[in-house]
């Protein structure tokens, strides 16, 4: 199905009538939840672009568990991310608005108090809120455990990475928490370079065993210190390839222990990512200075038969933006009280004309890691730099995808031809309307958005302690 169709068939699909079960699942007159209230579980695959996965048609074996989990689940093959990092992206996540709402972007990335968090709403609905992490920029320091009782960051264990993660799933799950239902939130770091956390499976796609690089070194190769040669590219990908291969076992393993203890029926379980990553594409490196379809197209799969029918696939463009509603709704909470810019993918059908937006902030925090290193000491290395100093914003509408750039340089892609991005029409006089059309939607709707988020001033990161900053180093964030 083409993109530009992709909103405008069912296929004569089941659809369950969600308003019975959401009203069975208000709270009672005395203020109490009921007893039917579902768990509820995120699982975030960091760094998993999702045309690497085989679910969505790679030729590499990537995605076993997934692909079972599809079958019983409602998968969503244009699923997008509205920040082309892990802090923007999992603010979007947590609180339902764009990065222009919520202001956690590269330049500012302590999410602000004031904004409303899933697992604030949870835990006032008497949930019992918990979060997994495994990358340590979702640190307290940086205020992403708004909501959660329980903040639990696996980074600090030793393991591999995954393996920490399943083990305090595990406990997590035993633990006793009364009638309380269950809201948890899991970060599997492991797709994330370097990519050197793939354990048993660390062999099954790599070719080459001579070649010894685990680091994508995306600092050296943006300034010109580094050019991988096809071999090393190839490596790179086949280590990143098992790295999502080992990602894929834990979340198989984490429906399997959800089985096991008696709760896959009544829990909603949530599978995605918050980005992509570049090995090469666009002549590009890590998940920094990107907005193309490799970094914000990203898996997103729903499990809960009740209202998300077994082995269906939308085509449909939908955001990460869009978790936040849709929980609510399930849980039967009135998510208009709280500014959500997401749209509830309990809805029959998307509203016509839906588009996507992602934003991609000046990049503060790449570069002064950069300054931190030393790795600019010259006015030339600083020229080298100087293409990426700008924000970029992307909108999709249909086939058509706008990468803007603050420095008036800017990307057209007709994605139903070239998904892969390789030709930039805008210096087509054919495409001169498109592009101005498009360039008036964003604008239009970055300040429609920038209005309906949440007033608040800029809010710095604090400080992390050494074990969090050893890790943040470890993952190429800091010195």
């Amino acid at each position: 199905m083409k993109r530009n169709e992709r909103g405008k068939t069912r296929g004569g699909r089941l659809w369950y009538c969600a308003s019975g079960l959401i009203a069975s699942l208000l709270t009672s007159a005395c203020g109490g939840p009921s007893k039917d209230l579902p768990n509820v579980m995120i699982v975030v695959m960091d760094t998993a672009r999702q045309d690497h996965l085989g679910l969505y048609g790679y030729e590499k074996p990537t995605s076993p568990n997934l692909e079972l989990l599809a079958s019983e689940s409602t998968d969503y093959a244009n699923a997008y991310t509205p920040g082309g990092w892990t802090i923007p992206a999992h603010a979007s996540l947590f609180t339902g608005l764009y990065s222009v709402a919520h202001q956690t972007t590269q330049e500012d990335w302590r999410m602000p108090d004031n904004l409303t968090t899933l697992a604030e709403v949870f835990k006032a609905t008497r949930y019992k809120t918990i979060a997994i992490i495994e990358n340590p920029m979702l640190n307290t320091q940086n205020n992403f455990q708004q909501g959660f009782e329980q903040y639990k960051e696996a980074w600090r264990l030793e393991g591999q990475e995954g393996l920490k993660a399943l083990s305090v799933f595990k406990k997590s799950l035993s633990a006793p928490r009364g009638r309380k239902p269950l809201f948890l939130f899991v970060n599997l770091v492991g797709p994330h370079s370097p990519y050197d956390s793939s354990g048993q499976f660390r062999d099954r796609f790599v070719s080459d065993l001579s070649i010894n690089i685990e680091d994508n070194m995306w600092r050296e190769y943006f300034l010109g210190d580094k050019d991988f040669s096809e071999g090393e590219i190839r490596h790179l990908v086949e280590l990143y390839d098992s790295e999502l291969l080992m990602a894929d076992h834990v979340v198989g393993e984490m429906v399997k222990e959800l089985k096991d203890g008696g709760l896959w029926e009544n829990t909603v379980f949530i599978v995605t990512s918050d980005h992509g990553e570049n090995i090469g594409d666009h002549g590009l490196m890590d998940h920094v200075f990107s907005l193309h379809e490799s970094i914000i197209r990203v898996p997103l799969l729903i499990h809960y038969p009740k209202l998300f029918p077994p082995g269906v696939r939308h085509e449909y463009p939908v955001e990460l933006t869009d978790i936040f509603p849709t929980l609510l709704e399930i849980a039967g909470i009135d998510f208009g009280r709280y500014p959500s810019q997401g749209i509830s993918l309990l809805g029959p059908e998307r509203p016509a004309g839906s588009l996507v937006i992602s934003e991609y902030y000046y990049p503060r925090q790449a570069l002064e890691g950069m300054k931190r290193r030393g790795l600019i000491e010259t006015e030339d290395r600083e020229k080298a730099l100087a293409k990426y100093k700008r924000r970029i914003r992307a909108v999709i509408d249909g086939d058509m995808k706008l990468i803007w750039g603050g420095d008036g340089r800017h990307e057209l892609y007709d994605l139903g031809r070239d998904p892969d991005e390789k030709v930039n029409l805008v210096g087509d006089p054919a495409y001169a309307d498109t592009v101005e059309r498009l360039i008036r939607l964003l604008e239009g709707m970055v300040e429609k958005y920038r209005a309906a988020g949440p007033k608040q001033g800029s809010a710095k990161a604090g400080q992390v302690d050494d074990v969090t900053r050893e890790k943040l180093k470890s993952l190429g964030y800091t010195q």
